[in-house]
């Protein structure tokens, strides 16, 4: 049985099923979805717009994580940021369920 159950989001609203009912999400998806929003609502994505100076991006990337980490959910010190390109940056951790990996352009 899940320990976490949630309704999945999509562009900010609902998703609904073919029968038009809301679409339920358990547990490390549950996690991953609040983290996502948890970063959408902190703010510190858009610090990382044009940001040209590396060791800025890197104290916008430890801010990320350490915030991340205040979720209890989250094993502490599995946080770890990646950005193959200015553009991109993908994040992953450790939950109780297995990991979970978060892209955000």
């Amino acid at each position: 049985m899940a320990k976490y159950i949630d309704l999945l989001i999509q562009g900010d609203q609902i998703a609904l099923d073919s029968a038009g009912l809301p679409v339920q999400i358990t547990d490390r998806d549950v996690i991953a979805q609040d983290v996502r929003h948890m970063l959408r609502e902190s703010g510190l994505l858009e610090q990382l717009i044009a940001e040209r100076s590396a060791a800025m991006r890197r104290l916008v990337f430890k801010q990320i994580r350490m915030l991340v980490e205040t979720d209890q959910r989250i094993v502490p010190g599995t946080s770890e940021i990646t950005a193959p390109t200015a553009e991109e940056l993908h994040l992953t951790a450790e939950t109780e369920f297995g990991p979970i990996t978060i892209g955000a352009e």
